[in-house]
């Protein structure tokens, strides 16, 4: 045993008990200010010890109305905006005989039903303005009871009208009323349980001994002085802060909860209050040292700490000249860790640890050692009350020793490998290193980027492998393709790119122990300038270097192949100056990276030149790239091609998938199609495709379904999908296939490719990139390509297989352009190019329609083609609408921008689908095939997947923002569609903007919006004959709307 047990904690120190005393004794002290509303120039308010008990007596009778009498075992979930409720709510709780779990809003669903799970935990109060997080944690666990807490005011009255609550709370030392969580960065959260002792060490922290002329964090930071903060409660800083405020009678100033807490903010509270203290993360501190003005505030502090991650020394200098800077430790098992304040200012990024800390530093062997805590007077170690059985605790901290100042430690990091980014990511790299450990020519890897943006990779070469006349770049060509497929393996934030890519030098190894396992932090100790030279910008540009608009197109194609090269696509070494940058996966980071790259390349001192995004997507290749940023046409006159329409470039596509396509009359004639079906569906995992495949698999009229998807993990992703939306399918007829549709048989084996020919009569083709920014071309390799292959298929199939082919309006997106007199679009097919949409994405459903049409006409071929309009979220609301679509983005990007636009331009019409009933569409007619006697052109049908009964966007605005508000707390404006995409383009598309307003993406697509001609509507007369899931719809419904909007907050 490490401590020996108490019967009972000091009962004056229990936090209820505590609190009622300074209010009894000093009811007008301080606790807490708080902003009296979003405008900071409208003033402040001040709570007292008075005010927070009264609300903290309201809580407990309100849980004891509400909830029934605690019996001080029955757990709590409390989740609200960042204010007083927080104390008032735990505190209040605890009086009333209840444990109370704090668990972060940003924890996922199936952590949160972990976490809940683990506590035992089947009820949360929460505050108004977080509904999606506690609509996030019912709808994956409806067993949860929720109930909104009233205002803290109003709980102060009820409180103060019926005096002290009688306290249910137990004074036993083992008694846990408080249960806080770690990140669970590497797991699901982990619930830790806090007892009275825990709590009350902040207290006794009050009075550790010093040593003779020293200062320690405990006597600066618990003092009764105003302190600035902005941790969430129910983060172990946070709590931290709070129990100072009570025990040291200290107030807290706080952050309007309404606002999303940012580095001006800070500044502006700081220029408003006179406090004396402050707390904050460091990348705020990073940012408001930027200007002056920031920094004239924290000069206004004596003392300014920091904690949870390391503060860049450049920046902590610069903040160490206006004010005092120092770091302080801590964590959610052992509280507080008390330190010394270093006695040179200059030293404010290292530990010295107080004499009642418990402190022990053993050895890593690696010139690091790890923080170990060990019993002394557990009075001051709340871990010891949280773990009351062990005998030391392992923080798994690293620290390096001053190398002139023996006491003093620095905070090098984690034992563990986890890669923490610089946006919070958290990357484990041994798999990836491993990884391209296995190539012959790599002897050593390591992948780098702590506290970066992105990761980096350092390779140490096996030298005795290489050519002596080896070059860094042909040896990075050699292992681009292991990297790719390891990048293909990693999240998206983990992906190295080839610019960030370095080798090491024969006179400079890596540092490796004797049984020759790399020492990491040694080596990233060692390669330290290097590493900073492959974040500079500088080395960036270093590396691609310069280029003269006037050098000609082979110079441009060969400098456009090294801008590529560097940001990270993976283009082959024979690829061909005409091939699709996109078809190896180019996503719009990378987009923004290239353009960036080719910007700053194209530009002089006089001179700025921008590659627009938007260039890219509209010339996908080396050669249309190279030609477009040296202001040529992408059709160079100079090659002998001529640029040719849009209509002419879809002509020849068309012809080109078609013209060899055989006679039904030369083909075998089709056995009858069999009782049940077989049904092949692609796309399986997308957001229809999960709804078609649910559908066919409650069919009884379906025997066996295969799924064709191009990812390898399909099933499990798609079991987890059904998991999610709380589906218990049965997978028992269906059977996933990794497939490529670029490829011959789909990639498929002969075996596995004979059996679907001889079994499938239905073809469902789902499976199609959604990209309005790519070109036609872009789609030809994999899409219009497959879709012959589908034909083909469906030709050599013992059924002669009915494709069902999922299009969309896009492919007739400009009819009224071409049929002006035409309002609507009819149930059949135009073979008028014209009528596409003016985007890759909607010609390559036209050609792919066209296509299909030629393979009914000439090779007796069954199709359908279904048109979907605009589809949504299910109606039911069992799953979100993808938040990455364009009308989540704008709602998405609407809350960041505190206004929601009046109209969509030319979209104001809603005819929207739900998901769920467009996946019974699909259904519908899939197993209502044409006639199999029909004339050729009977078997091509065409169905249109839209709403016939319709709303409109002003219509649906007033529930949006109604929603808006609710999450965010603020007001919300209505403006302009046009004002709206003005405002949203002034913001600069760094991925943490892209984050908050996904909407940037899209800012082109969202351009053609404000033109006069919008999609045409689509008629619905034959498909409402053939589905009556078509024909029984209802209009999207303002609580339609509130779901789906919840869900994206989620």
């Amino acid at each position: 045993m490490a401590i020996t047990q108490h019967s009972s904690a000091d009962a004056r120190l229990i936090l209820p008990t505590f609190v009622d005393s300074i209010a009894q004794l000093e009811p007008d002290t301080p606790w807490m200010n708080f902003p009296r509303s979003p405008d900071l120039k409208q003033g402040w308010y001040t709570l007292t010890f008075k005010d927070l008990a009264d609300a903290v007596n309201g809580v407990a009778r309100w849980a004891e109305n509400v909830l029934g009498p605690g019996d001080g075992k029955t757990t709590i979930a409390y989740i609200g905006l960042n204010d007083a409720r927080y104390a008032a709510t735990f505190i209040g709780m605890m009086k009333a005989g209840y444990r109370t779990l704090l668990p972060s809003p940003r924890n996922s669903r199936e952590g949160q039903a972990a976490l809940f799970e683990a506590v035992q935990c089947s009820i949360v109060v929460h505050s108004e303005g977080i509904v999606s997080a506690v609509d996030s944690i019912t709808a994956y666990q409806p067993h949860i009871s929720t109930y909104t807490i009233p205002a803290f005011e109003e709980l102060r009255r009820l409180g103060d009208d019926n005096g002290t609550f009688p306290s249910r709370c137990g004074h036993d030392e083992n008694e846990r009323p408080l249960i806080l969580h770690t990140s669970g960065s590497t797991g699901f959260p982990k619930p830790i349980a806090l007892n009275h002792g825990d709590l009350a060490a902040i207290y006794h922290l009050r009075s550790l001994p010093s040593p003779p002329g020293r200062l320690s964090i405990p006597d600066v930071f618990l003092t009764s002085d105003e302190l600035v903060g902005m941790s969430p409660f129910f983060h172990a800083m946070g709590m931290i802060v709070l129990l100072r405020g009570i025990f040291s009678k200290g107030s807290l100033t706080v952050l309007p909860p309404e606002k999303p807490p940012n580095a001006q903010l800070v500044v502006e509270v700081l220029q408003q209050r006179d406090a004396v203290l402050g707390i904050f993360p460091p990348s705020i501190l990073e940012q408001i040292c930027s200007s002056e003005e920031g920094l004239r505030a924290l000069g206004k502090l004596k003392y300014v700490f920091y904690g949870g991650g390391p503060l860049a020394r450049g920046k902590g200098d610069i903040i160490n000249k206006f004010t005092r800077v120092q770091t302080v430790i801590g964590s959610t098992e052992a509280g507080l860790l008390p330190t010394l304040v270093v006695e040179d200012r200059k030293d404010w990024d290292y530990f010295e640890w107080a004499d009642g800390s418990g402190a022990v530093m053993e050895d890593n062997g690696d010139g690091l050692y790890e923080l170990v805590i060990k019993p002394k007077d557990v009075k001051y170690q709340g871990v010891f009350h949280t773990f009351p059985d062990a005998d030391e605790w392992r923080t798994k901290d690293l620290l390096q020793p001053h190398p002139e100042k023996p006491g003093l430690w620095l905070y090098k990091g984690r034992k563990d490998d986890v890669l923490v980014l610089s946006n919070g990511e958290k990357f484990n790299p041994v798999g990836f290193e491993k990884g391209l450990e296995s190539h012959p020519l790599v002897k050593g890897a390591m992948v780098v980027g702590q506290g970066r943006f992105q990761t980096g990779l350092i390779v140490e070469p096996e030298w005795a492998a290489l050519a002596s006349d080896h070059t860094p770049e042909a040896l990075l060509d050699t292992l681009w393709p292991k990297i790719e497929e390891l990048n293909n393996a990693s999240p998206a934030h983990g992906k190295v790119w080839r610019s960030k890519v370095m080798f090491t030098r024969r006179d400079k190894p890596f540092k490796r122990a004797e049984k020759g396992s790399i020492m990491r932090r040694m080596t990233v100790a060692l390669f330290e300038p290097e590493i900073e030279a492959l974040y500079s910008d500088e080395a960036s540009e270093k590396q691609l270097g310069t280029f003269d608009l006037s050098a000609g197109l082979p110079a441009a194609k060969a400098f456009v192949r090294k801008a590529l090269k560097l940001a990270g696509v993976g283009l082959p070494e024979d690829g061909g100056d005409d091939e699709d940058i996109f078809a190896y996966g180019v996503d719009s980071l990378q987009v923004l990276a290239i353009s960036s790259k080719l910007s700053h390349a194209l530009s002089t001192k006089d001179k700025r030149v921008t590659v627009s995004a938007r260039t890219i997507y509209a010339n996908p290749t080396i050669n249309s790239l190279a030609a477009a940023m040296i202001g040529e046409e992408s059709g160079e006159q100079a090659n002998g091609i001529a640029a040719i329409s849009r209509e002419e470039r879809m002509a020849r596509m068309v012809e080109k998938y078609t013209h060899d396509l055989p006679s039904s009359s030369v083909l075998a004639t089709p056995s009858p199609s069999p009782e049940k079906h077989t049904v092949v569906l692609t796309g399986s995992t997308g957001s229809l495709g999960n709804y078609v495949l649910q559908e066919l698999i409650d069919s009884s009229h379906v025997a066996k379904i295969y799924c064709l998807n191009r990812s390898g993990n399909a099933e499990d992703r798609q079991r987890e999908s059904f998991q999610r939306r709380g589906i218990a399918a049965d997978f028992s007829k269906v059977r996933f296939l990794h497939t490529d549709f670029g490829k011959d048989q789909f990639g498929l084996h002969d075996r596995v490719y004979d059996e679907l020919l001889q079994t499938v009569d239905v073809f469902i083709h789902n499976a199609w990139a959604v990209d309005f920014n790519l070109a036609l071309e872009s789609y030809e390799g994999v899409h219009i390509s497959g879709t012959r292959r589908f034909v083909d298929f469906s030709t050599q199939s013992k059924h002669r297989a009915h494709i069902i082919f999922i299009s969309s309006i896009a492919s007739v997106g400009n009819w009224t352009g071409v049929h002006p007199n035409e309002h609507e679009v009819p149930e059949r097919l135009d073979t008028d190019h014209a009528v596409a949409l003016p985007q890759g994405y909607g010609e390559s459903k036209h050609v792919a329609s066209l296509i299909l049409a030629a393979g009914a006409q000439r090779s007796g071929v069954p199709c359908t083609v279904a048109r979907a309009g605009q589809l949504a979220g299910p109606s039911n609301g069992d799953s979100e609408w993808n938040r990455h679509e364009w009308v989540p983005s704008i709602v998405i990007s609407s809350k960041a921008m505190e206004e929601v636009p009046q109209d969509l331009g030319n979209q104001n019409l809603v005819d929207w689908v739900p998901m769920d009933l467009a996946g019974k569409t699909v259904r519908d007619l899939a197993l209502s095939q044409p006639s199999s006697s029909a004339t050729s052109q009977d078997l091509v049908r065409v169905a249109h997947i839209v709403n016939p009964r319709t709303t409109s966007w002003p219509e649906l605005v007033p529930a949006v923002r109604k929603s808006l508000q609710k999450q965010s707390g603020k007001a919300i404006r209505t403006v302009s569609f046009g004002d709206w995409l003005d405002e949203l383009k002034k913001t600069e598309p760094s991925p943490a903007e892209i984050q908050q307003k996904p909407a940037l993406k899209l800012a082109d697509f969202y351009e053609g919006l404000l033109g006069h001609q919008g999609m045409p509507r689509l008629a619905t007369e034959q498909t409402s004959k053939i589905s009556q899931t078509v024909a029984r719809m209802q209009p999207v419904s303002d609580e339609m709307m509130r779901k789906w909007t919840q869900q994206w907050w989620a």
